[in-house]
């Protein structure tokens, strides 16, 4: 394959990113294609990565050039907001991420925490005391581990759902609806995902493009004002 393989934990977070791809192809439940002239794998890791097993094969099988875990993250640091494109320190190769830490496109460098469940304030609240957890997710430790067994150059780079004051609603956890109040938030968040996922899709797109284009392209200065206040 020679190109890069990009992770999601599901179909729903990848969707818009796979519908840009060229020539699309399924196999072996994975979806193939183009972006511009440069070949993509898209794999669903599932849930706390339980397709890890479908991962290994694709990158014994493809042996891609680069590996990017993306998707969505809970923010713990109290700066983050929806929709904020973050850097995981920790699960990122450090000569990978020595070549993107200034791109123009993050909104936050920092560590990335691996949660069991979803997590409300509560427990975000707690993950922040520790001082350096930037966001937190079910995947991508156990999909860095596997990169580093395969000696591939990864990095992990995910978008803000829902900030450290916020709760994923109970139906996208796998609860019941409690009432009206259960309801509003559900299709507030659900028209959220739908604007983030769209966004998502065009950060990756221009993650990989700047990371094809060499490290000039990705030595720009950080866009947006106060983001150095956010980067670890």
């Amino acid at each position: 394959m020679n190109g890069t393989l990009v992770t999601f934990a599901l179909a729903q977070e990848g969707y818009s990113f796979a519908r840009r791809l060229k020539q699309r192809a399924v196999k072996k439940r994975l979806v193939l294609g183009q972006l511009g002239t440069r070949e993509i794998a898209v794999c669903w890791l599932g849930i706390g990565a339980k397709n890890i097993d479908l991962f290994a094969s694709a990158v014994s099988e493809l042996q891609p050039r680069l590996i990017i875990h993306s998707g969505f993250a809970g923010g713990v640091r109290s700066l983050l907001e929806a929709g904020d494109f973050v850097l995981a320190k920790n699960c990122s190769s450090p000569e990978i991420l020595e070549r993107v830490r200034a791109s123009h496109l993050f909104s936050a460098i920092g560590r990335l925490a691996s949660v069991s469940a979803i997590a409300g304030p509560e427990t975000k609240a707690r993950l922040r005391l520790l001082g350096d957890v930037l966001a937190i997710d079910m995947e991508s430790e156990q999909a860095a581990a596997a990169c580093r067994k395969f000696s591939v150059p990864f990095l992990t780079a995910r978008m803000i759902s829902d900030r450290s004051d916020e709760g994923v609603p109970r139906m996208f956890a796998g609860g019941n609806l409690r009432g009206p109040g259960d309801v509003f938030h559900a299709i507030h968040f659900a028209g959220r995902m739908l604007v983030l996922r769209e966004r998502l899709a065009t950060r990756l797109s221009q993650l990989i493009e700047e990371l094809e284009g060499g490290s000039e392209a990705i030595s720009q200065p950080a866009a947006a004002a106060g983001s150095a206040a956010k980067n670890g």
